[in-house]
């Protein structure tokens, strides 16, 4: 007897089943026919998603490697899709028939949760729209970071919504929170084209002043990649051990800074060889002609 219950219970639950699923509702649609619409649906979207993706990025003009407002192209197609995601979830459940009324507690508990938890994350979300919306920086541009974590700098690779990607002079990744970001001291050399080098150098304390000037003058006239010479200067900057610090001061196009910086060294050695003018080392010896 309990036996036949026990099938009869079997035989009524998989009738409630295939009821649920094949019997129409009130439209003349059965669930399967639901889910399969839902399917479809989801399936039509992310392939219109995969096209309208591309031709918003060719109407953007989005392309590989620096461009001045790539990040805030990619984050307005971001946005466009998840919004259009997020309509696409509402339209499933109302084709499922999935009451909305019921979960709005269980969401807006979730909600909180997650908020609590990822408030980091929000406010890095919030920094990066931010940082676009303002144009602090963009795409290309080489920028100096200075926060309470320390300091770094090098070329804006990407601004995402959580994270500024940059690259430094010797080809590694530096990966800012966008949070960070927008509390930082941010120096952005790229806006005006050019930028300005400090050159010191130390000499000895009985070197002639006019010498030393002269000799740091003829770099400055004689290198091409200096610009705006009128700009430029030379002074006795402060005494230090065993010298006197004089510094260089110029301007060079923003792509030649890292090439003029590198070559000074050399150039206002040769300049001191020639005018006999003496480097101050740490100790009392000095460089002579």
């Amino acid at each position: 007897m309990k036996t036949l219950d026990a099938w009869q219970g079997w035989v009524d639950f998989w009738k409630r089943v295939g009821d649920f699923f094949w019997v129409p509702d009130g439209d003349g649609l059965n669930y399967l026919a639901r889910i399969g619409i839902a399917v479809a649906l989801i399936v039509f979207t992310w392939l219109i998603l995969k096209l309208v993706t591309i031709g918003l990025k060719k109407a953007f003009k989005v392309k590989r490697g620096p461009d001045v407002d790539a990040s805030a192209k990619l984050l307005i197609i971001s946005v466009i899709k998840f919004l259009i995601w997020v309509g696409i979830g509402f339209a499933v459940c109302g084709i499922l028939k999935i009451n909305l009324t019921g979960l709005g507690g269980v969401v807006a508990s979730i909600g909180v949760a997650l908020g609590l938890a990822l408030q980091d994350l929000i406010g890095s979300f919030f920094s990066g729209i931010l940082i676009l919306n303002q144009k602090i920086i963009r795409t290309g541009d080489y920028i100096s970071v200075k926060n309470a974590f320390g300091e770094c700098e090098g070329t804006v690779e990407r601004v995402h919504f959580f994270i500024t990607i940059l690259r430094n002079v010797k080809g590694q990744r530096i990966i800012i929170p966008n949070k960070n970001m927008a509390s930082a001291v941010v120096t952005n050399y790229t806006v005006s084209g050019e930028r300005r080098i400090d050159f010191d150098v130390r000499v000895s304390i009985d070197a002639d002043v006019k010498v030393v000037k002269e000799a740091l003058w003829s770099v400055i006239k004689d290198e091409p990649l200096v610009i705006n010479t009128d700009k430029s200067d030379v002074y006795a900057e402060s005494f230090v051990e065993y010298g006197v610090n004089f510094r260089l001061r110029c301007w060079t196009k923003f792509e030649d800074y890292w090439t003029l910086y590198n070559q000074l060294t050399e150039r206002v050695l040769l300049a001191f060889k020639e005018k006999g003018v003496s480097i101050a080392l740490s100790t009392e010896r000095n460089i002579k002609k």
